[in-house]
């Protein structure tokens, strides 16, 4: 798994711009400054607990919607997952065929 910080990150930014926020507003919102916010998304630092539960304020998500960051590992390693699991359910393999073509 890619680092924890940098996932959270990456996913904080993730869902700011779902939400159409520019860094300047969302740091507004969640009462930090700019830079502070920028350090987070670029994994130079955590948020603090209370940020956090700003954070989850101001995007209106679950702590558990904050740290789905599964889709934003390596994509290696995401391909790797998703072979191990054909491998195993025939059924799935099907299901994905009829997906893509």
């Amino acid at each position: 798994m890619d680092n924890i910080k940098e996932l959270l990150g990456r996913r904080i930014r993730e869902l700011r711009k779902d939400k159409k926020l520019t860094q300047e507003q969302f740091a507004e919102l969640i009462g930090i400054e700019p830079r502070n916010l920028i350090k987070i998304e670029n994994a130079q630092t955590f948020p603090r607990i209370q940020t956090l539960e700003k954070i989850l304020e101001v995007l209106d998500i679950s702590p558990q919607t904050l740290f789905r960051v599964e889709h934003l590992e390596d994509v290696s390693k995401l391909r790797n997952k998703i072979i191990e699991k054909l491998e195993r359910n025939d059924e799935l393999v099907k299901l994905i065929y009829k997906m893509l073509f």
